[in-house]
């Protein structure tokens, strides 16, 4: 069997804390352990998260700094490499996993040698877990089949609760930067890069909306459209991009490094060439409406 690591980053979480727990200790699958880091709660979190201590499946780190997310779950990544542990599983403080997630995650990559990613969708819900959407990608009009690294690159498809990933991978995420835009999106790209990206069309977490979702899910419609039309997404997409290169540079093959200074240096292309490169690399978003507005944007 795999002994898996499930990575969660709390935060001022303990309105929804417990009913995310439990939903841990129902899982089918029973080989994990629960490696925690809460970043600097002010409110009840840690005594909610001490108070399942006894239960022998949480480790609770020590240090409570106020790092963000990102850099939380370096930290615990980075801990969790330490032991022996197969894969690697990232928790959100405020979803609820289903019975089944963890066996299903688990016996689609328990046979990979090599680095390698899996996900599944989403079942989005509201604070009171009311259905708003029974998938994630429907929702925010999503294809999980663009993987590859010139589509990571310009948008992403995982979301992080809902993703497992093996050793191989782990061991090649040396750092989640302050550039990246999110943790999820990072690995996201290195697995684009050095491994595999494999999903599962299923829903396998009730994702909860409310006020304090530190990203959350938006309606893809014409509002959120609007609003990304004039956000600086762009500018977050080059900085990430080329931390990145400089972050593997002598792993990346030549092809992948054409590729990434193409992407790179599209700022400083003129209105033509833009769009040359957009089509010869095939760095486009997720359907006509958002390419249209990258088109307007770039």
């Amino acid at each position: 069997m795999g002994k898996i690591a499930i990575l969660l980053s709390t935060y001022n979480g303990e309105k929804y804390l417990k009913a995310l727990l439990e939903s841990l200790f129902l899982q089918t699958y029973k080989d994990f352990v629960i490696i925690v880091r809460d970043d600097g709660s002010s409110d009840n979190t840690l005594n909610i998260l001490k108070n399942y201590l006894s239960t022998g499946k949480i480790y609770l780190l020590e240090d409570n700094n106020n790092y963000g997310i990102k850099k939380s779950f370096e930290i615990l990544l980075k801990t969790a490499l330490k032991e022996n542990i197969d894969y690697f599983m990232f928790c959100d403080q405020d979803d609820v996993w289903k019975m089944n997630k963890v066996e299903i995650s688990f016996q689609k990559i328990k046979y990979k040698k090599t680095p390698f990613l899996l996900h599944t969708d989403l079942e989005v819900v509201d604070k009171n877990l009311r259905v708003i959407d029974d998938s994630f990608w429907h929702y925010q009009s999503i294809n999980p089949m663009k993987n590859k690294l010139n589509n990571m690159l310009m948008q992403n498809t995982v979301t992080g609760c809902s993703m497992i990933i093996n050793r191989p991978l782990a061991e090649k995420i040396v750092t989640i930067p302050n550039e990246s835009i999110m943790h999820d999106w990072w690995i996201s790209l290195v697995a684009s890069a050095f491994g595999k990206i494999e999903y599962v069309n299923y829903s396998s977490i009730l994702y909860r909306q409310h006020s304090q979702n530190n990203v959350g899910a938006t309606k893809f419609d014409i509002h959120f459209i609007f609003k990304k039309l004039f956000s600086n997404s762009l500018n977050n997409l080059f900085r990430q991009a080329a931390v990145f290169y400089n972050t593997y540079f002598y792993d990346f093959s030549l092809n992948q490094k054409i590729l990434l200074e193409e992407f790179i240096d599209l700022p400083n292309k003129n209105f033509l060439e833009k769009r040359k490169t957009l089509l010869k690399y095939d760095f486009f978003k997720h359907g006509i409406i958002r390419n249209i507005g990258l088109m307007i944007k770039i």
